[in-house]
């Protein structure tokens, strides 16, 4: 196969250390979900309460990876450190690593951190270690903004 029909590979990036860690097998599905909160303000005699927007839910991202044979263990374990935070001696040095998560065109590099990895490892194991060959692992990243994003922006 020839280098220009090479499949492109989704990853992450830590975006600390610019360690990468990209899919062995691109996730079959993507889920890209965002909630508002409204509070409902009822007022008597009315049929229905009126809203009021107060803020908006983080957006979150959701994909299972599958990785099979060679380092599995190693892959889940560089997911998982993304929730652990830095230390120096016993005080708090850094708070978890934010990933860029890179899927084509879809999502060309958004700014996220680890909510969840759920990790289940199946089928096959090494006879010697007990070591992980296979792998499903839920991720729930969220995206990470320091300003507020308004509705033309999304949209455009």
């Amino acid at each position: 196969m020839a280098w220009e029909d090479a499949a492109i590979k989704g990853y992450l990036i830590d975006s600390e250390t610019g360690d990468e860690l990209e899919f062995q097998y691109n996730p079959s599905d993507v889920v890209d979900e965002k909630s508002t909160n409204f509070a409902a303000i009822r007022i008597p005699g009315m049929s229905h309460p009126r809203y009021q927007f107060v803020a908006g839910e983080p957006r979150k991202i959701a994909f299972r990876l599958q990785f099979f044979k060679g380092e599995v263990r190693q892959k889940v374990a560089w997911l998982q450190s993304l929730q652990y935070p830095e230390h120096a001696d016993t005080m708090l040095k850094n708070a978890p690593h934010r990933v860029i998560f890179v899927f084509g065109e879809l999502f060309p590099g958004l700014l996220c951190v680890v909510r969840d990895v759920k990790a289940r490892f199946h089928g096959l194991f090494e006879p010697e270690t007990l070591l992980p060959q296979q792998a499903d692992v839920d991720v729930v990243l969220e995206e990470y903004v320091d300003e507020s994003v308004p509705y033309s922006e999304v949209r455009a």
